[in-house]
């Protein structure tokens, strides 16, 4: 980046793409994040941030969405900033969730060398200042609409089926498409490492993106579209999501009638196997094996101590909350253990 007193003054795009590149590899303890909304964005205007609350504070254990746009006269000028999370904050309006350059002297006193990451920051710590860290929240999970909204900015959908609110955690922006960078970060948001969020990157988006956008040419992008996720269902599966992508409660009662025998609400690892050979369909290879690597991801995450997979969990991953808990538990974890150091 640059810095102050500096002769060289870095376009615009450059600057940014170096934005993106140190967004991308993460910032500090990781408790503050931003990436870019599209990748098909060729003036790179849209991005989204992640605060994750300060300990010790209101705000603690809490995740902040925010909305930073870059004009064409950025670094030159700022980038607006809203809070897509509602909060209260003195330099935030209440209504909109916009952080008001006039109460933000970052904004109001902006230098061409800040960045997004500095703002960021800079917001993390007026969580923490006096007048903000025992300010009273509204309650956690009021993400409604902001009422200036702009166009390609959308909240998170109430009308999905319930194979769209699976993968919908995984659509980082809420655009209702996910690329392999947002299915990166969601794995990564969930407590995955670095190798397996990769490497579920790739399979998830190389094998899903083209069975997702019926008639139109492969993007190398791998975008997934949520709207058609039902046209990704594959074969050798347990039936519980319909053509439709909707639940059958009898399909998911029929697991664990059939495959639970050592307790009656869990399965453990050989049950799943018998499970997975279960629903096998003859020479559905590509089946087989994705439904082997969902279960297989699925009971590394979410098995107990004894190493059973219990019924709460596996229907919680059905319409995509445990992944929302799962996010929330290891933001927690992350905070304790930056206390005991």
């Amino acid at each position: 980046m640059g810095s102050e007193g500096s002769s060289v003054v870095v376009p615009r795009n450059f600057r940014l793409l170096e934005e993106l590149e140190r967004g991308e590899k993460g910032i500090g303890d990781g408790t503050v994040s931003y990436g870019m909304d599209d990748a098909d964005d060729i003036y790179m205007q849209s991005w989204t941030g992640t605060i994750i609350g300060p300990p010790g504070t209101v705000h603690e254990g809490r995740i902040y969405q925010l909305k930073l746009f870059c004009g064409k006269d950025y670094p030159d000028n700022p980038p607006s900033v809203r809070f897509q999370t509602r909060i209260n904050m003195t330099c935030v309006n209440h209504e909109t969730g916009v952080v008001e350059p006039q109460l933000f002297p970052m904004l109001a006193n902006w230098k061409r060398e800040r960045t997004m990451e500095d703002i960021l920051l800079q917001l993390k710590k007026e969580m923490m200042s006096p007048q903000n860290r025992k300010l009273t929240q509204p309650p956690e999970g009021n993400e409604e609409a902001r009422i200036d909204q702009k166009v390609d900015e959308k909240p998170i959908p109430q009308d999905q089926n319930v194979l769209q609110k699976h993968v919908g955690f995984f659509d980082r922006n809420q655009d209702g498409i996910i690329y392999p960078w947002e299915t990166f970060r969601g794995f990564r948001a969930i407590g995955c490492g670095y190798f397996l969020s990769f490497v579920a990157a790739i399979f998830i988006n190389g094998g899903l993106s083209h069975k997702t956008r019926p008639g139109k040419f492969p993007s190398l992008l791998l975008p997934i579209e949520v709207k058609n996720i039902k046209r990704a269902k594959h074969g050798s599966d347990s039936g519980v999501y319909d053509s439709e992508g909707r639940f059958v409660p009898s399909k998911f009662e029929e697991i664990f009638r059939k495959h639970a025998r050592t307790h009656a609400d869990a399965l453990t690892s050989d049950e799943l196997k018998g499970l997975l050979k279960a629903n096998r369909e003859p020479k559905d290879y590509a089946g087989w094996l994705a439904s082997y690597t969902e279960w297989k991801i699925l009971y590394v995450l979410g098995k107990d101590t004894h190493g059973l997979l219990h019924k709460d969990t596996i229907r919680a991953v059905y319409d995509g909350s445990l992944f929302q808990k799962m996010e929330k538990e290891h933001s927690r974890k992350k905070i304790n253990k930056q206390k005991d150091e």
